[in-house]
């Protein structure tokens, strides 16, 4: 279970008998192997805008008194190896139901309409706010990289590995990993550092994620892992 994740008693002990029984079963199949960290890696923030770790919004997510922290914690170890730092967030230039518009269809599910360009509530929050070499992409779909430049980016930067964080667990970060390793990144997911609003979402997509998609690790192995790093500029694509 990771560190922060607040669900009940009850709750909690059906996840534990579950992901035992799980665990089993994955293993016995094969499941749950170890991609690994690469040599080149990017910060992959995911939508943590004021929408989303504020609250009173429609998209507002719990946890943030440790998701906040923890990826201040993986900044620091970054800048100081030059890693590259991304950071995504979703907005949307026509809210109107009644005109065409880039929600999509997705806006049928969701309040897509409270997500408008411009408007503070998509700025990325100050307490990890980018600084000048830091990229900022603003997307229209759940995964980081549909209809983005961030895999260009990461190819052009000879990333391996991407580290990623945010919001919500079951949704954009979710997706942002699954489309990361079929593009040929090597996902780490923060177990500290990712969120959602439903008790036991986190939790579970965690399990599921680190049984097939990536690797989810704590925090405090995934910034041993950066400060051992040499400067970026030193580093070779593996």
């Amino acid at each position: 279970m990771a560190k922060g994740i607040i669900v009940s008693q009850e709750l909690q002990k059906l996840l534990d008998q579950t992901f035992s029984t799980d665990t089993a079963e994955y293993q016995k199949r094969g499941f749950q192997r170890r991609i690994g960290y690469g040599s080149r890696p990017a910060i992959v923030h995911i939508d943590l805008a004021n929408a989303w770790t504020r609250p009173g919004h429609a998209f507002t997510c719990d946890n943030m008194d440790v998701i906040i922290p923890a990826c201040q914690d993986l900044n620091r170890s970054a800048r100081a190896k030059g890693v590259p730092i991304v950071y995504t967030t979703t907005a949307y230039e026509v809210t109107d139901s009644g005109q065409p518009s880039d929600m999509g269809l997705w806006a049928s599910k969701i309040p897509l309409e409270t997500l408008t360009v411009g408007d503070p509530s998509v700025d990325i929050d100050d307490r990890i706010a980018p600084e000048s070499g830091d990229l900022v992409i603003t997307k229209k779909r759940a995964s980081g990289f549909h209809g983005t430049n961030l895999a260009s980016f990461l190819t052009s930067n000879r990333i391996d590995t991407i580290i990623v964080t945010g919001v919500t667990m079951a949704g954009c970060v979710r997706h942002t990993v699954e489309d990361g390793i079929a593009e040929g990144f090597r996902p780490i997911v923060v177990e500290e550092a990712v969120g959602d609003r439903v008790d036991g979402v986190v939790a579970w997509n965690l399990f599921d994620i680190n049984a097939k998609f990536g690797d989810v690790e704590p925090l405090s192995n995934v910034v041993k892992y950066l400060d051992n790093l040499p400067k970026f500029s030193e580093t070779t694509a593996s």
